[in-house]
């Protein structure tokens, strides 16, 4: 079973990083043509209205994770009765969740203009353009989106990747294609569409191939479903704060900064979330695994789990955070010309941003496998207050640099909140000796920041410098991490691990 789930997640992150090469290098293009063929005020109107249909995206209240975690068990068990009734129940649900989605996209329609500062772009019909995003934003709940919960509980993640990005390449060409020879942003809105029906439809087809005896039939106990149900009251919470973190934010920004402000954000947002993304790709491949062994192994086993993929990600974000801080503005200036660019102040507080972010994606991680969504219900919902609030507030003193810092207040609510409720009821052990891990391991990611910047300081701009910043980076920051972890019984099993690997 343990060989079983480190092959599934190896090939879930090798496949799910190429999906990330794939969906992030292209938008990026298609970004850049938006930016230089049409204006920022095109760009922002695109990352206004795709944060509006996030937020609405709550309605969904992760079921999906919660059905996800109650199949761990069954499959464990092949209990097939129990996984075809629960799939029958998802389809049920997510086609309510489709009509709530649908019918509150469409009542917010007159609320939209009051969501930008100033005059929409030229020859924009805004009603039309944002009814396009809902109906891409829905279609799912409609057309078999459901039955990717299969390949998600199966830890088959990598074919959720692969079709995804063959789906993903066919969308991207497609609307740079139709930016470069039309420069109409209305088909351009319209591609993800098709590609929407063409991956669920695909997904479909390959489950029921795959898993032919699960299909949508029987019903749940009533035990089960309010097993599922506390399992949601936790997750809602969850779920609302995760949309409410960029969401609220680019929706603030657009409203009191305006449009063109929100496209530099999203700029900086965009390049952020890319590197979340791969952090994302290799955790998310793991959860379907960390569960199965939270249900079969011993708390030590998940302990001795848990320690070494923290000492992993403290390694990983922490060089992140060190090329974040040197190579931010130098890329931003060579991609979008000095102009749109907001400055070192900005950068620092998009480093701070990133790494009280990703720090606490072990913790979350580990709680999410463990079904630990009702434990700490109440944490999102005073994260998330904390940021809206600070956010409408220091808009108006400090305007950009009050999003990010109130982002970063909500995050620091939130990261010792759940990391008790991890060890309190998980690993039953001080959350204290975590906190202080995190802790020793901001103070050696801010020594490599301080050091590689005074040391990339004095490189020119331009793009053949920009090459030296990125070998400065690659090799400075990563010294000063060996030196610092190499004594520690994490370092030696995370490398001895990866020369096995690389040996198979």
């Amino acid at each position: 079973m343990a060989d079983s789930r480190t092959k599934n997640a190896s090939r879930n992150i090798v496949f799910g990083s190429l999906n990330k090469i794939v969906t992030l290098a292209l938008p990026f293009f298609t970004r850049t043509l938006i930016l230089y063929l049409l204006g920022a005020s095109y760009l922002g109107i695109g990352t206004l209205f795709t944060s509006i249909l996030s937020f609405l995206s709550l309605a969904e209240l992760g079921l999906g994770s919660a059905i996800v975690y109650a199949m761990y068990r069954p499959i464990a068990e092949n209990n097939y009765q129990q996984l075809c009734a629960l799939l029958n129940y998802y389809r049920r649900l997510y086609r309510y969740i489709g009509v709530i989605i649908l019918s509150i996209g469409t009542l917010i329609i007159p609320l939209v203009p009051f969501l930008m500062k100033g005059e929409a772009p030229p020859g924009i019909n805004i009603y039309f353009l944002y009814y396009i995003y809902l109906v891409n934003s829905v279609i799912s709940y409609f057309f078999a989106g459901y039955r990717q919960s299969l390949l998600s509980a199966y830890q088959r993640a990598d074919i959720i990747s692969n079709i995804a990005t063959v789906i993903s390449l066919f969308i991207q060409f497609g609307q740079i294609f139709v930016l470069y020879f039309t420069k109409n942003f209305y088909i351009y809105a319209f591609i993800p569409i098709i590609g929407t029906l063409i991956t669920n439809g695909t997904n479909s087809f390959i489950t029921k191939r795959k898993y032919p005896d699960i299909i949508c039939k029987g019903e749940i106990s009533k035990d089960k479903k309010n097993e599922i149900k506390r399992k949601l009251a936790g997750l809602f919470g969850t779920k609302l704060n995760s949309i409410i973190v960029h969401s609220a934010d680019i929706m603030v920004i657009s409203a009191f900064l305006g449009l063109t402000m929100t496209a530099q954000y999203g700029n900086y947002y965009y390049i952020m979330n890319a590197v979340c993304g791969f952090i994302a790709v290799f955790f998310s491949s793991l959860t379907a695994g960390i569960g199965n062994k939270l249900v079969t192994d011993t708390k030590s086993a998940s302990m001795l789990l848990f320690e070494n993929l923290s000492f992993t990600n403290a390694w990983l974000v922490g060089w992140c955070s060190v090329c974040f801080l040197c190579l931010y503005e130098p890329f931003m200036e060579i991609w979008v010309g000095k102009n749109l660019c907001l400055g070192l102040p900005f950068v620092i507080c998009m480093v701070f941003y990133f790494f009280i972010y990703e720090i606490q994606r072990t913790v979350l991680t580990f709680k999410d496998a463990a079904g630990l969504w009702n434990k700490d219900k109440y944490r999102p919902y005073v994260s998330m207050t904390v940021n809206v609030v600070s956010n409408l507030i220091l808009v108006n003193i400090i305007g950009i640099y009050g999003i990010v810092i109130s982002t970063i207040i909500a995050f620091f609510i939130s990261l010792p909140w759940a990391n008790y409720v991890l060890f309190k009821y998980l690993f039953k052990k001080n959350p204290m000796d975590n906190i202080l891990r995190i802790i020793q391991d901001f103070s050696i990611t801010l020594a490599c920041c301080v050091i590689t910047y005074i040391a990339s300081m004095y490189i020119p701009q331009g793009i053949g410098w920009f090459f030296i910043r990125i070998m400065i980076c690659l090799i400075l920051p990563n010294t000063v991490f060996y030196f610092a972890y190499r004594n520690k019984k994490e370092f030696s099993y995370v490398k001895n691990m990866l020369l096995s690997r690389i040996g198979k």
